[in-house]
C-alpha cells in the first residue's frame, strides 16, 4: 500500500496537537495537515461526560476543567471557538482538615483557619516560593544561579527547611497532591519553582479567586474546544485510534508508521504527546541526548477525579462553598495511610445542576486505587459526610477517573520532574530535532501543564514549522503573542502577604486575650 503524502502530520489529538494543526491551516488553509491519534477519542487529559442530574442529564469534567483571565492562551482561544465560562463557586464557608489529630474547622475568607503561628508559617513559606520563583525563567530553568542547588533538592527538603507547622505542611500537600499529582518527596524544588513561575506566582495555582487559575469553568465541558478544533481543522484530517509505532526521518522526509500497519509521510512531524509516551515510539535517527535523558524522568503523576450529582445543593443551603481541603483524614481501609479526599470543589453545573467534585492525588491515589469501585466511593462519601453531614449519601450520580490507567496518558494531571533532572529540562522539551517538532503542556514556558499552556505550546510549534515551510506568512506579532500575557500578579501576590500578615496580627492579638494562648487559631 502506498504511503499517504502530507505537509505536515501532528501526533497526539489533544488541545496542544489539535491548536497546532489549527494554527497551521489558519496562517496557510493550503497545507495538508493530518493529526493521528492513538485514542478513540480526542481530547487528551480533557473527558466531558454525562450524569444524572436533578433535571434528567449533564455534562462534568472528569479531566481538566479550569481557566482563567490570568491565562491569555486558553482565554483568546475559548473567545475564538465561541466557548463561554462561567464562575467557579467559592462563596460560604470552607473547611480544612490538618494536622496529626485530623481536625476540622472552617473559615469564611480565603484566609485559612490555621492556627497564628501556622498562619505566619504559610506567609513565609508563600513569600519566599514567590521570591525564588521569580529568579527562575520558565524558557530555561536551569539558568538561574541557584539551579544546582535547588535541583538537588526535594520539594519537601525546602518546605521542611522554611516551615515548623505540622499544620501548614499537611496543606501544601494536599494542594500538591491535586496541583501536580505528586508527593513533595517527588518533586525537584527546581521542576516546582519554574512551574510556579510559569504561571507568574503561587497563588496564581492554588486559589480560586479573580484572575487566578480556578476562577471559571468551561459550559458544556472543557473537552469540547478540542471537538470545536477538530470541526475547524476537518474531521477527515484527524484520524483516531492510530497509535504511532515508529518514525524515520532521511533526507526532506519524515515517514510515520502506526500500530495499525497504516503508513505516513510528510515534510515536518510535531510530536504534541507526554514526554514519557515519546520513549516508546521508535525514532530514527533516535531523538537527541537531553529529549531521551527528560522523557525518561519526567513520569506522569497520579490522580483520582471523581464528580458525585444531587438534587439539592445542600452545603449552599447550610452556607458551605464546597470547598474542602484535606489531608485525607484518618484511614478508613487497611492498605491506605490516610483517606482518600484531598482537595474538595462545588461543582454545580452552568445549568445550576448540583454537583461537587474532589481528587485522589498522590500516594492516596495510588493506595486508594487498589481497593475496589465500591471502597473507594463509600470512603469518599463517608470523608464528605464530616463536612456536609448525612445528605451527602442521598447522591443521584457517581463517577471517578482513575487517570493512571488512561492508555497513551498514563497519569495526569501532569508529568513531574524529581531531582537532578532539570538540566536536560529546556532543551529536551523544546528543542526541534531536524524535522520534529515538540508541543504538549509540560513544553509551554506559560501556565506549564494546564490547558493554557497547552494552547501556548501548540501555537509556538506551529510556528516553528512554519518559518522552514512557509516562512513569508510568520510575522513579528506571531512570536511577539507567544510570550504575551505572562502576568506575574507579583502586586497581588504581596498584597496577599500582607493580609495574612494584618489577619494574624489583628486577630491573634485578640485572642490572645480573649481565649488564652493554647488557642491561638483562626476558625469562622
Amino acid at each position: 500500500m502506498n504511503a499517504l503524502e502530507v505537509d505536515v502530520i501532528v501526533i497526539g489529538a489533544g488541545i496542544s496537537g489539535l491548536t497546532a494543526a489549527h494554527t497551521l491551516l489558519k496562517k496557510d488553509p493550503g497545507l495538508d495537515v493530518l493529526v493521528l491519534e492513538a485514542k478513540e477519542r480526542v481530547g487528551g487529559r480533557t473527558l466531558t461526560v454525562d450524569l444524572k442530574s436533578r433535571d434528567g442529564t449533564d455534562k462534568w469534567d472528569l479531566g481538566g476543567q479550569w481557566v482563567g483571565r490570568c491565562q491569555p492562551h486558553i482565554m483568546a482561544l475559548l473567545e475564538e471557538l465561541g466557548i463561554e465560562v462561567y464562575p467557579q463557586h467559592i462563596d460560604g464557608r470552607k473547611y480544612m482538615q490538618v494536622g496529626s489529630k485530623h481536625r476540622v474547622s472552617s473559615y469564611l475568607s480565603d484566609i485559612p483557619s490555621l492556627p497564628f503561628l501556622g498562619l505566619l508559617d504559610l506567609n513565609r513559606l508563600l513569600k519566599r516560593t514567590d521570591e525564588y520563583s521569580g529568579e527562575i525563567s520558565p524558557e530555561d530553568p536551569f539558568s538561574c544561579q541557584h539551579a544546582m542547588a535547588w535541583d538537588c533538592q526535594t520539594l519537601e527538603n525546602f518546605v521542611d527547611s522554611t516551615i515548623w507547622s505540622t499544620d501548614v505542611k499537611d496543606l501544601m500537600r494536599s494542594c500538591i497532591r491535586t496541583m501536580l499529582g505528586a508527593e513533595l518527596s517527588q518533586v525537584s524544588l527546581l521542576y516546582f519553582l519554574s512551574y510556579v513561575a510559569s504561571a507568574g506566582n503561587i497563588r496564581n495555582l492554588i486559589e480560586a479567586t479573580e484572575n487566578t487559575a480556578q476562577e471559571y469553568k468551561i459550559k458544556g465541558g472543557s473537552q469540547q474546544i478540542c471537538f470545536k478544533l477538530m470541526e475547524r481543522i476537518g474531521k477527515e484530517k484527524v484520524r483516531l485510534g492510530e497509535p504511532v509505532a515508529s518514525v524515520q526521518q532521511s533526507g526532506n522526509v519524515v515517514t510515520v508508521t502506526t500500530k495499525t500497519g497504516h503508513t505516513y509521510t510528510c515534510h515536518k512531524l510535531i510530536l504534541a504527546i507526554p514526554p514519557m509516551q515519546m520513549s516508546k515510539v521508535d525514532i530514527h535517527p533516535i531523538l537527541p541526548v537531553d529529549t531521551r535523558e527528560i522523557t525518561k524522568r519526567m513520569p506522569p503523576s497520579n490522580i483520582i477525579k471523581f464528580i458525585i450529582t444531587f438534587s439539592q445543593a445542600f452545603w449552599r443551603t447550610a452556607g458551605c462553598s464546597g470547598e474542602v481541603v484535606s489531608n485525607g483524614g484518618p484511614t478508613t481501609c487497611l492498605g491506605c495511610e490516610m483517606g482518600p479526599v484531598g482537595i474538595v470543589y462545588d461543582a454545580t453545573s452552568c445549568n445550576q445542576q448540583p454537583a461537587l467534585l474532589g481528587f485522589i492525588g498522590g500516594l492516596q491515589a495510588v493506595q486508594w486505587q487498589k481497593q475496589s469501585l465500591e471502597s473507594r466511593r463509600s470512603a469518599v462519601l463517608k470523608s464528605l459526610a464530616e463536612f456536609f453531614g448525612d445528605e451527602v449519601y442521598a447522591y443521584l450520580d457517581f463517577q471517578e477517573k482513575i487517570w493512571d490507567i488512561e492508555p497513551f496518558n498514563e497519569g495526569a494531571p501532569v508529568s513531574i520532574v524529581g531531582p537532578g533532572a532539570m538540566r536536560h529540562y529546556a532543551p529536551g522539551l523544546r528543542e526541534s530535532f531536524d524535522r520534529i517538532h515538540l508541543a504538549g503542556t509540560e513544553s509551554a514556558t506559560v501556565w506549564c501543564g494546564f490547558m493554557s499552556g497547552a494552547v501556548q505550546a501548540g501555537c509556538r510549534a506551529a510556528i516553528e514549522v512554519l518559518y522552514d515551510l512557509r516562512p513569508q506568512l510568520v510575522t513579528a506579532s506571531d512570536v511577539q503573542t507567544l510570550q504575551a500575557g505572562r502576568r506575574r500578579n507579583l502586586t497581588k501576590a504581596r498584597q496577599f502577604s500582607l493580609r495574612i500578615v494584618k489577619w494574624t496580627v489583628g486577630f491573634g492579638v485578640a485572642t490572645v486575650f480573649l481565649v488564652a494562648a493554647r488557642k491561638f487559631f483562626f476558625s469562622s
